[in-house]
């Protein structure tokens, strides 16, 4: 049975995921067209998976298989990266979006870095020794 840490985190893991097909399923308005433009569209593609790899990099590093923990940042970005290219693939049966080569190595881009970001820190968290309160140090 999972623990609870680990049930939590699949469920905001997939929980996110379902936000972006939801959010991917609505024609973009035109009065929201603009702020989204200031921020641009790249970075909001960018940032929306590279969250996305960091949590379900947080998700696979907390089931119990040792062999899945040591690759869940490698895990994390190739579904991440698969699920850009069916959110992409989504897109064309929406009207007023469309799929988008350039926004899917966007997504892709943003799924390495969020999964790179969560496997340098469990690195660093893993090198650090915890101190006990009798420590010489």
């Amino acid at each position: 049975m999972p623990s609870r840490r680990s049930a939590a985190l699949w469920v905001l893991a997939l929980a996110y995921a379902a936000g972006i097909f939801v959010l991917s399923s609505f024609p973009m308005p035109e009065a929201a067209g603009e702020p989204v433009r200031l921020v641009g569209t790249q970075a909001l593609h960018f940032l929306e998976f590279a969250v996305l790899a960091f949590l379900l990099s947080l998700a696979f590093a907390s089931v119990r298989s040792p062999r899945v923990r040591s690759k869940a940042a490698l895990l994390a970005v190739a579904v991440a990266v698969l699920y850009a290219a069916s959110d992409e693939f989504h897109q064309l049966f929406v009207p007023g979006r469309q799929g988008d080569a350039v926004d899917f190595l966007l997504d892709s881009a943003g799924a390495v870095l969020g999964g790179a970001v969560q496997f340098l820190w469990s690195r660093r968290a893993s090198r650090v020794a915890p101190v006990s309160g009798t420590s010489p140090r």
